[in-house]
């Protein structure tokens, strides 16, 4: 059997959910309620020139949540602290994708890269995605580590 490649297991950047880094918040959720139905748990951010500048995680938003103090008792009868929580969550909601993103680290592999040095580049940069360049270093896809846990599930069933 070949040796398996970052291109044989990975995610095609057509298929993943995309935002841009400046788009709000806000739409943000909306796309990424649309993506967990199809499965994916992670959005890519683009810059306006369509290049991977980031991530966006249930774990980022989570964290933007708790820095905007949105995770105070919103059904509290405090008439301050509800309005000051609405405030807040007006100002969450307008807040730019780039603000709360886990920006890419400047950590990439090659398409024809071996699932075993993916997954030690991913270990050893501590991320849970890792880009694939392609020939000309454009991104066609993404390697989670999902996906190399699926190989070796395969591999340990054999």
């Amino acid at each position: 059997m070949p040796e398996r490649m970052a291109k044989d297991i990975m995610v095609p950047i057509s298929n993943y959910a995309t935002v841009n880094a400046d788009d709000c918040l806000k739409h943000a959720l909306e796309v990424f309620g649309n993506a967990v139905s199809r499965g994916y748990r992670t959005l890519i951010v683009l810059d306006e020139h369509g290049n991977i500048v980031g991530f966006l995680t249930t774990r980022t938003i989570l964290k933007a949540l708790a820095a905007y103090g949105v995770e105070e008792d919103i059904w509290s009868a405090d008439s301050w602290g509800t309005f000051f929580i609405r405030i807040e969550r007006e100002r969450l909601k307008n807040t730019k994708v780039k603000k709360v993103m886990r920006p890419v680290v400047q950590v990439f592999v090659d398409e024809n890269t071996p699932i075993q040095e993916v997954a030690r580049v991913i270990l050893a940069n501590q991320v849970n995605h890792i880009p694939v360049l392609n020939k000309e270093r454009k991104v066609v896809g993404v390697v989670r580590t999902i996906d190399i846990l699926d190989v070796l599930a395969k591999f340990l069933k054999d």
